[in-house]
């Protein structure tokens, strides 16, 4: 029987050890997995609706629904219904989690130079080029 590798199994396991070393980083803040979307919300310059939201963390509109209506209710982002289309809500951070921002902000930098430790710049370099060639494939296969 031939041994057939799964990249999908090594992502998987360098996400979860990535993301469990930064939430343990952040746990004085209570932020779950959330994070992410606290930093793609502080990137933005203004308020970015839930869709657009779904399309920067490449997920789902439902899974964002639920993730924004958890973060709303503890108070770390605001949802604004936009007048003219009550359809479409904006998403903004709250005074407090632009508090956190720099803490995340420097976790994912302590995690990053952890997880980049003893690998050659270049070497870092083409592990990205060849991440993003994978998902551009991959990608470019599903809209076909």
């Amino acid at each position: 029987m031939k041994n057939i590798q799964l990249i999908s199994k090594r992502l998987k396991k360098i996400n979860y050890l990535y993301t469990k070393m930064i939430l343990n980083e952040l746990s004085p803040f209570e932020l779950d997995h959330h994070f992410e979307v606290l930093l793609t919300l502080a990137v933005e310059e203004k308020q970015i609706t839930q869709n657009r939201l779904s399309e920067l963390l490449q997920i789902d509109k439902s899974r964002t629904a639920v993730i924004v209506f958890d973060l709303e209710k503890r108070g770390l982002v605001s949802i604004n219904i936009n007048p003219e289309d009550r359809r479409r809500h904006y998403i903004s951070l709250s005074p407090l989690a632009k508090s956190f921002i720099p803490h995340i902000e420097l976790s994912v930098e302590k995690i990053n130079q952890l997880a980049g430790a003893g690998i050659e710049q270049q070497k870092l370099m083409t592990f990205f080029e060849v991440s993003e060639m994978i998902q551009h494939n991959l990608v470019n296969k599903l809209s076909c």
